[in-house]
């Protein structure tokens, strides 16, 4: 295998490593933005402020997971780039 072709894997990978991360940081903020429209809409369902609470927090592990994936996206674009450079 040539050393083009190796390049051309790895920036498959990173690629498919960036889409990844934003998929899943996508799906968290959907997770939480679905979350808070049920409350929005049902208050009844949801019921007293302690559950309020805990969907907040919930919401907040959500975007959390959301800036894990987005930063795992940004090291292996850092990674790849120190390798362009060689």
């Amino acid at each position: 295998m040539s050393s083009e072709d190796e390049d051309g894997d790895e920036d498959e990978i990173v690629d498919w490593t960036v889409l990844k991360s934003i998929q899943a940081a996508n799906g968290a903020s959907m997770r939480a933005m679905e979350e808070y429209l049920l409350v929005a809409t049902h208050p009844d369902v949801v019921g007293d402020s302690e559950r309020i609470r805990s969907f907040l927090e919930r919401s907040i592990e959500h975007h959390e997971q959301v800036i894990e994936q987005l930063e795992l996206a940004a090291a292996e674009i850092e990674s790849n780039a120190f390798v362009d450079d060689r």
